[in-house]
């Protein structure tokens, strides 16, 4: 039997809503995932607004806020369906992953959004992936990394995957896909940190440094760049997770104040910042990644910065770096296309945490649930029933 499934990623930019439609043949660890369909809405200007104007501490956001990004959602799950040619009708379920590094403070209630989406769509939507993994000891990095394994997996060739989010992660897919040789974490830190020097080095004026035509334009700055690669984060062993504040405030500050006393450009802090996101994935590919050979595919929306392009695939060598859509996933939407597989778990009774990369103490049943309406939900319900009778199948992932 094959299901369509719905996967839905917000940004830690909060900036947008990714939708996948993945069309999944198999149950289980079998699932052969693809991707029909994907789409990008964008939140508007006033979610936008008023994520930019969050600072510590700041209040929830109100509920037209809410409304605002689950709206969003909805209507991304409707244009996806329209691009398939298909209908919520046709559709199993529905998943939604939040932001993994939120760029701001702002206490999204996404059991809200889940619910409201699930409201309006008629979808049941699966949500909160990340929680029963911190449940179990984990840090819920990389919660995808299971659904990665079956979106990319190649019965003949090895992958590497490396993710330019907001931070920057690589994974290991072996040949055939085989979970228990999946390595992989997060490296270090990405276009968040990108972001936040062109942010506070223009003021607020610049948000992004689209292609990266500023950081292309400075020089940068190896003593500056060698006391950054010291960073703790990136000299510690796997299992590793970037934690908010490693290339937060603090770094921040320090780096401003580095480029004072080297009298620097903005352009040069950016092509230095730059250095270091690549590099730091070079390093922890060669450092706890040895092993591991094969096509390099690039995901997220660093893809779109050819400087940081250019200096990822240097750090690979002779090895060929590739967009995702290689292997039949867009680029950023690979998340939103693990959601979908994540959510598909989680209805077969398998674990979707890979725990030796989490820390997790053992494989655990992912998500929570808003029920659709009920023709939607007595399907679910009766499939789950079904796939979850022998129960202990459920750590076959760990």
């Amino acid at each position: 039997m094959s299901r369509l499934l719905i996967g839905l990623s917000v940004g830690s930019g909060l900036e947008g809503v990714d939708a996948a439609a993945v069309q999944a043949a198999g149950v289980g660890l079998d699932l052969a995932p693809a991707v029909s369909a994907t789409v990008r809405v964008a939140f508007p200007l006033t979610v936008r607004d008023f994520v930019r104007s969050a600072v510590p501490g700041a209040p929830p956001p109100t509920a037209d806020t809410t409304r605002n990004i689950a709206e969003a959602a909805t209507h991304a799950v409707r244009h996806v369906l329209t691009r398939t040619g298909r209908s919520a009708r046709d559709a199993f379920a529905a998943a939604l992953l939040e932001p993994a590094h939120p760029v701001a403070p702002v206490a999204v209630p996404w059991a809200e959004v889940a619910d409201r989406v699930a409201e309006h769509t008629g979808l049941t939507v699966v949500h909160a992936f990340r929680h029963r993994d911190r449940a179990a000891g984990g840090s819920g990095h990389p919660i995808t990394a299971a659904a990665d394994a079956l979106l990319f997996r190649d019965p003949t060739s090895p992958r590497v995957l490396v993710h330019l989010g907001a931070v920057t992660g690589l994974l290991f897919v072996p040949a055939g896909g085989k979970l228990s040789g999946v390595a992989g974490f997060e490296a270090g830190p990405g276009n968040q940190l990108l972001d936040a020097v062109l942010y506070h080095g223009t003021r607020g004026k610049e948000l992004v440094d689209a292609g990266g035509k500023r950081a292309v334009q400075g020089t940068c700055l190896e003593p500056l760049l060698a006391r950054w690669l010291d960073h703790p984060h990136l000299t510690r062993t796997p299992p590793k997770a970037v934690h908010p504040e490693a290339f937060g405030r603090g770094f921040l500050l320090d780096t401003f104040e580095a480029a004072r006393q080297l009298g620097a450009t903005l352009p040069d802090l950016l092509c230095t910042a730059t250095h270091l996101v690549a590099r730091s994935v070079g390093a922890a590919a060669r450092a706890w990644l040895p092993a591991a050979t094969g096509p390099v595919l690039a995901t997220g929306s660093g893809v779109r910065n050819g400087f940081l392009w250019q200096l990822v695939s240097q750090q690979f060598g002779g090895a060929v770096v590739e967009r995702s859509e290689a292997a039949g996933v867009p680029a950023q939407a690979r998340n939103a296309a693990a959601a979908a597989v994540l959510a598909a778990l989680a209805c077969d009774g398998v674990a979707g945490n890979l725990s030796v990369l989490t820390g997790a103490n053992g494989g655990r049943l992912l998500g929570h649930l808003a029920p659709g309406d009920g023709r939607n939900w007595a399907k679910v319900a009766a499939w789950v029933a079904d796939q979850t009778g022998e129960y202990p199948r459920a750590n076959r992932a760990a």
